[in-house]
């Protein structure tokens, strides 16, 4: 009897670790995706980084073949074609500001949507444009651990 106890403590202390570590690590995935978009605004926040670095250093954040899905646009796939995307996009513009609020994130074991809304200033020839968009993103865990956006949608709010 005095065996079987200790079996079953040893055996409910190792399932109660075992679940502390998954909580932690999913504190911490949780964490790192949402860190992503500070990492993102601070990519866009030194007027002085060539618009053109500022857009490599923002693809890095994406798979090698992502997607991107603008509302009411055809789909634009794979990591040349968001870089041409990206560079038409902002051609002769400058990020003033970007803001993200606080994302909705569900994570499943290797893959998480991210729900958010952000809004953005670039000037272009002196004029200053602003936009609010409503965005959700697919990202996968990759071997190292790192969170990767696959698919990165977006739909323009209203004004």
């Amino acid at each position: 009897m005095k065996h079987m106890t200790y079996c079953v403590l040893a055996a409910t202390t190792l399932l109660l670790a075992c679940q502390q570590v998954s909580d932690s690590r999913v504190e911490a995935d949780l964490s790192a995706i949402a860190n992503q978009l500070d990492d993102i605004v601070e990519n866009f926040s030194n007027p002085e980084v060539p618009i053109a670095t500022q857009i490599r250093n923002y693809l890095e954040f994406f798979v090698d073949d992502p997607v991107l899905l603008q509302a009411g646009e055809d789909a634009v796939q794979g990591y040349d074609a968001a870089l041409a995307f990206y560079t038409e996009a902002f051609e002769g513009g400058t990020v003033l500001d970007v803001n993200f609020e606080t994302p909705v994130i569900l994570l499943e074991g290797d893959m998480a949507v991210r729900r958010y809304i952000g809004s953005s200033e670039v000037m272009f020839d002196g004029e200053t444009y602003s936009s609010t968009n409503r965005y959700i993103d697919i990202l996968r865990r990759q071997p190292d651990g790192e969170w990767l956006t696959v698919w990165h949608a977006w739909s323009h709010m209203d004004p």
